[in-house]
């Protein structure tokens, strides 16, 4: 079975700090993300103000699962509050080997 790899970049918004954004990242990792059927790693990683959310995923399918279900979720919402939308880029890639 293929994993995926989920890849969002993103700003935040002007008025929100990373102690705020990092907060709400950690309660949606440990309260909603890590829950979800298929779910494997998460890397958050940043250079300068871009930030990507790195997410491994056991299929394509768990991976648009937790989408759709964040897109209702409180949890994530408040994560989802603190980036500036019009900055998100997202990409599933397959990944086609593991070292």
């Amino acid at each position: 079975m293929e994993s995926v790899v989920e890849l969002v970049s993103f700003k935040l918004k002007e008025e929100v700090s990373e102690q705020r954004f990092l907060a709400a990242s950690d309660e949606m990792n440990n309260d909603f993300l890590s829950l979800q059927k298929g779910y494997i790693d998460r890397k958050l990683v940043k250079k300068e103000d871009t930030w990507a959310d790195i997410v491994l995923w056991e299929t394509m399918e768990d991976a648009m699962r937790a989408a759709n279900v964040a897109s209702q979720n409180f949890i994530a919402g408040a994560y989802f509050e603190c980036i500036e939308r019009s900055s998100c880029e997202m990409k599933h890639l397959t990944v086609v080997k593991s070292y």
